[in-house]
């Protein structure tokens, strides 16, 4: 008696036929991670929960190591109570007061939140403790200029061009050597 040639037969073939398919197309999700549940930083900042508070894009940008420096990023608070958050740098500490169930968006005028200086040069991270409700984490803060356009804006007394003149003559100086080689 062959296999498959009586109705039992057929059935157990199809039925394992059926079986093989189902695990060699869940086999790989059943065993790996899916890059959809993972939470990363899609932008310069970190992505970070400190307590209840979530911080998303969390940066800080300025012209240079010694000027003011600005926050940028959100601060969600989805509790029903308000939450504080605290940021501490060698230059001192900042706090942010968070309403309940809200998102406290730094780019926003009204929330500006400056701070005197990094001590860090742009295209560096700044080492930082942030504390809330009790719990804290120690951090690298992204130090980032007007490099990108869309962060001159929110520099602490403006874009100084003299901080990427040096980038733009070498990128000048590279495209012009690319077009001599072609």
């Amino acid at each position: 008696m062959k296999i498959g040639s009586s109705k039992f037969g057929r059935r157990a073939v199809a039925l394992s036929a059926t079986a093989l398919i189902a695990v060699g197309t869940a086999g790989c999700g059943a065993i790996n991670q899916q890059a959809t549940e993972l939470t990363y930083a899609a932008s310069d900042g970190i992505v970070v929960n400190v307590g209840d508070l979530k911080l998303r894009n969390f940066l800080l940008v300025t012209n240079d190591a010694d000027s003011e420096a600005r926050f940028l990023g959100s601060i969600i608070n989805d509790t029903d109570q308000a939450q504080t958050l605290t940021v501490s740098l060698d230059s001192g500490n900042t706090t942010f007061e968070v309403e309940p169930k809200t998102s406290l968006k730094l780019e926003d005028e009204e929330n500006a939140t400056t701070v005197a200086s990094t001590g860090t040069i742009p295209g560096e991270q700044v080492d930082a403790t942030l504390e809330a409700e009790g719990e804290s984490s120690n951090v690298a803060i992204p130090v980032v200029n007007g490099v990108l356009d869309e962060y001159r804006e929110y520099i602490p007394g403006g874009f100084d061009e003299a901080t990427v003149e040096h980038l733009e003559e070498h990128s000048e100086e590279s495209a012009t050597e690319s077009e001599e080689t072609h």
